[in-house]
C-alpha cells in the first residue's frame, strides 16, 4: 500500500480531541479540504456507517467506516474501480492535556501507482492542512 502520513501535537484532552474528530459532518466548517461530509443514514460515526464526501479538486467519494475504537482511532475506506483508499485517524495520548493526531491515507489496487503519482502533492497538502486546521479547531475550543 502506498501511504502518506501527517501529524499534529494538540494541547487538549483525549475527549476534547475525539469530540472534534468524531463529528465528521462538521469537518467542512473548520477545514478547507472538505466541501461536504454527509452521513447516509445518520451523522453518527459508527462501524459500517457510510459517508458521502466532496472535496475540492477531487471526485465525490463514498467512505465506509471499517474500524472504530473511540476515543483512539477510526478508519474508513473508499473503493472505486481499481482503487481502494484507506484513511486512518489516530489519537495518541501524550499526557493529561496533550495528544498527537496522526492521519494516514493509503492507496491500494491496480490504479494505486497512478493515483500515487498524480495525487501525491495534493494528498500531502490536504493531510498537512487537515492536521493544522484540526489543531486550531480543538485548541480554540479548549481555551
Amino acid at each position: 500500500m502506498l501511504s502518506y502520513v501527517a501529524s499534529a501535537q494538540v494541547v487538549a484532552s483525549v475527549d476534547a480531541v475525539w469530540q472534534v474528530l468524531s463529528d465528521v459532518e462538521a469537518w467542512p466548517t473548520w477545514t478547507a479540504t472538505m466541501s461536504t461530509v454527509q452521513g447516509r443514514e445518520s451523522p453518527a460515526l459508527r462501524l459500517g456507517a457510510v459517508f458521502d464526501i466532496r472535496q475540492p479538486r477531487l471526485r465525490p467519494a463514498t467512505w465506509v467506516v471499517t474500524a472504530l475504537d473511540p476515543p483512539r482511532h477510526f478508519q474508513w475506506v473508499s473503493r472505486s474501480a481499481g482503487l481502494c483508499v484507506q484513511a486512518d485517524h489516530v489519537v495518541q495520548v501524550c499526557g493529561p492535556a496533550a495528544c498527537r493526531l496522526l492521519l494516514r491515507i493509503g492507496f491500494a489496487g491496480l490504479l494505486a501507482p497512478l493515483a500515487h503519482r498524480l495525487g501525491r502533492a495534493l494528498t500531502q497538502a490536504y493531510l498537512q492542512q487537515e492536521c493544522a486546521s484540526f489543531k486550531v479547531r480543538v485548541e480554540s475550543r479548549c481555551r
